[in-house]
């Protein structure tokens, strides 16, 4: 049995009577309640800090959450523009003028090339170079290519 001390205090009536109560229903005596009490009032003060640690650790992880979920929602929306690029790429355009085939929007702006036999279809997007020493229908292809590549970095920056 460990041993005890005898502490004097005196508390508003309201306390008292709370702590009578306290006693009363739980089948103890005035001492074993208020020790019990003391007991658990000093435990709740010592794990006050910890509580105001623990709830800051949440309000940071519910920010953190929160950046997340709008990171997810522009990385779904970057995924929805670059799924429907892809399927506007993927429709025919037009005929390949060597083989005569489907070519696709990717055939022409992506690969440059019919997929079937190889052609170049830089003409179809510019006329042939007219005595510059600027090729006008290499420099359309870049110009295309860059807005595609600009496009696609401005969806991936947002």
């Amino acid at each position: 049995m460990s041993t005890t001390e005898v502490i004097y205090a005196r508390v508003p009536t309201t306390l008292k009577e709370a702590a009578d109560a306290y006693a009363s229903e739980r089948g103890k005596t005035l001492t074993a309640a208020v020790a019990e009490l003391l007991g658990r009032g000093l435990a709740g003060a010592s794990d006050e800090r910890s509580v105001t640690e623990l709830q800051a650790s949440l309000s940071r992880a519910t920010a953190e959450k929160a950046d997340l979920e709008a990171s997810l929602q522009t990385a779904r929306a970057q995924v929805a523009a670059l799924g429907t690029f892809a399927q506007q790429a993927s429709r025919p355009v037009g005929k390949c003028p060597a083989c005569k085939q489907q070519i696709t929007g990717h055939d022409l702006l992506v690969s440059g090339a019919c997929r079937r036999c190889g052609k170049t279809l830089s003409g179809l997007i510019a006329p042939p170079q007219t005595g510059s020493s600027l090729d006008q229908r290499e420099l359309m292809i870049l110009v295309g290519a860059v807005g595609v590549l600009l496009g696609i970095a401005y969806l991936t920056s947002k």
